[in-house]
C-alpha cells in the first residue's frame, strides 16, 4: 500500500510471479479498521451476510443454527451477549429471512450456554470440547465459518 496525495493511497495485486496484475487507488476518506466495535461491519453488511446464510438449502436451515451466528457475532462484531438482546439486534436488521427461520430466543438459549461459546471463534480449533457437546460444536462451527466467508466479501473490491 502506499500513501498518495491527500486521501488516497493505492493497493497493488500481485498475481503468481510477483507481477503487478492491477493498481487500484483508493479517493476520499478511508478508515481502515472502521468502527472497532463492529469491526468495520455495518448493520447492512451483516444482514446481507446473514441472508446468504439463512434458509432452505443454507448453513442456518433450522432455528437452533442462529447459535453459530450469535456465537461468531458476539465475537467478531461485538453483538450483545444477552441471548434475548441479540436476538432484539437481528430483528432490528434491514433483513427479510425467509419464514420458519427468523432467529428466535427460545431456540438458541440452551446452545449459547455452552462452553464452546465463551471461547473467541477465530480460534476454534484450539477450543476443547466434551462429547456431549460435540455435536452442537461443529454445527455452530460451520455457521461461523459461512458467516466469516460472507462477512469477508465485504471487504473485497469491486473490480
Amino acid at each position: 500500500m502506499e500513501l498518495g496525495k491527500e486521501g488516497a493511497f493505492s493497493i497493488n495485486v500481485y498475481s503468481p510471479g510477483n507481477l503487478i496484475a492491477r493498481e487500484i487507488t483508493i479517493n476520499g476518506n478511508v478508515s481502515l479498521g472502521g468502527d472497532l466495535q463492529h469491526r468495520g461491519f455495518s448493520d447492512e453488511q451483516v444482514a446481507q451476510a446473514l441472508m446468504a446464510c439463512v434458509g432452505a438449502d443454507k448453513v442456518i436451515n433450522s432455528k437452533k443454527r442462529w447459535a453459530g451466528a450469535y456465537w461468531y457475532l458476539r465475537w467478531v462484531c461485538n453483538y450483545p451477549v444477552d441471548i434475548q438482546k441479540f436476538c432484539e439486534k437481528i430483528r432490528s436488521l434491514p433483513a427479510e429471512f425467509p419464514n420458519g427461520y427468523e432467529c428466535s430466543y427460545e431456540s438458541i438459549r440452551k446452545l449459547c450456554n455452552l462452553s464452546f461459546i465463551d471461547y473467541d471463534p477465530s480460534k476454534m480449533d484450539a477450543v476443547k470440547v466434551s462429547r456431549n457437546d460435540m455435536s452442537d460444536f461443529n454445527m455452530c462451527r460451520e455457521v461461523a465459518l459461512k458467516l466469516g466467508e460472507e462477512l469477508g466479501k465485504a471487504y473485497l473490491p469491486n473490480l
